[in-house]
């Protein structure tokens, strides 16, 4: 039986990984002939650009955008108006599908409405947790906003433990972990049912081809004004609270003491903060910061020998997947990390360096 794909997004396409973890997977799927058609489905705060849809459903002309207006999160119980949403959009999709939910808040939505839906499959993708995320991001707010944000943090707890955890154990679905530390992490906390979880395998970016690493290199070195000679160092990504990029200055400030001939490229959305932190830093011969569209990020990529991880201490780190360093791993760049992330320590051992 022919089926359609629809991902659920609540987590915004505005998202800096929605390009490259959501739309490029889906559309690897449509073109590989494994669904009939692709929609994307996401609940927004803001209104979003047509110009942006536009370019996206560009992509491939059986890939489908719809997007949902929702409000701030108030409470689980509250979502009744958007899960109505979500069950009168699928009723107009042709079915049955596989559904996609990014995250514990499109995950309960879907479940709440999945079994009017018989014969479609629900997989559920763990990316990260929700709650702790959510303290981390607020943990300097003090007096009754403290209080509002921890109400919250709860809230957002409920609905991990819900998904991740009590539904796991009645429902028929797929929980989709990002790392072994997560799975690990959801069963010993929240009681994940072990014969739900899968490991997240779609959205690995391919190996670039080294015929066009070398031309990209070349040119973005070009570009850039760097020999040949020039060792590279990037950091790619968004600037979150658990990211810190005092991290990466403080790290490449200490091998420019040793080493001149070093450089360091910044790939983010965040241009103004990272030019504002590096100008009290470094002198301005020795970095670059722009921000870069998905599809064009390799190509900058590619004119670095090193790709830098380093994070703050702490779970949220401890139990992530880098897509950063999947891409420098695609790119050919070594990794270097700051021993905070499981799945980095798997994979390239201890960097005893920074010990």
């Amino acid at each position: 039986m022919e089926k359609n794909l629809v991902v659920i997004v609540y987590d915004s396409i505005l998202n800096s990984v929605f390009q490259g973890q959501i739309v490029v997977p889906l559309v690897n799927k449509l073109c590989n002939g494994r669904y009939k058609n692709g929609y994307i489905i996401s609940f927004e705060n803001e209104t979003i650009d047509q110009r942006e849809l536009t370019r996206i459903t560009c992509m491939h002309p059986q890939l489908n955008i719809i997007v949902v207006r929702r409000g701030k999160f108030i409470a689980p119980w509250l979502l009744g108006l958007q899960t109505h949403k979500l069950y009168k959009i699928l009723k107009k999709i042709p079915g049955p599908y596989d559904i996609s939910a990014r995250g514990a808040l499109a995950g309960l939505l879907v479940l709440k409405i999945i079994k009017k839906f018989p014969q479609s499959t629900l997989t559920v993708q763990a990316r990260g947790l929700l709650a702790e995320e959510y303290r981390h991001e607020h943990k300097h707010c003090r007096g009754i906003t403290a209080l509002l944000h921890q109400w919250r943090a709860k809230q957002y707890a409920t609905i991990e433990r819900l998904v991740y955890g009590l539904y796991s154990k009645t429902f028929n679905y797929t929980i989709e972990a990002v790392s072994a530390a997560l799975e690990e992490y959801l069963i010993q906390t929240f009681g994940t049912n072990p014969a739900c979880v899968v490991r997240a395998i779609d959205d690995i970016p391919f190996i670039a081809q080294p015929e066009k690493i070398k031309l990209w290199r070349a040119a973005t070195r070009e570009k850039l004004q760097l020999d040949s000679t020039k060792t590279v160092y990037c950091f790619s990504g968004a600037v979150k609270t658990w990211q810190d990029p005092l991290l990466v200055i403080n790290y490449f400030t200490n091998l420019l003491k040793k080493n001149t001939n070093v450089f360091l490229l910044i790939l983010t959305p965040q241009e103004e903060q990272f030019k504002k932190l590096l100008q009290q830093h470094l002198p301005e011969s020795t970095y670059f910061v722009t921000a870069v569209a998905h599809e064009h990020v390799y190509e900058y990529m590619a004119a670095a020998d090193v790709g830098l991880i380093f994070r703050e201490p702490g779970i949220i780190s401890w139990i992530s997947r880098p897509v950063k360093a999947m891409e420098y791993e695609a790119i050919g760049l070594l990794v270097v990390h700051n021993n905070t992330v499981d799945w980095l320590l798997q994979r390239y051992g201890t960097n005893r360096s920074l010990q």
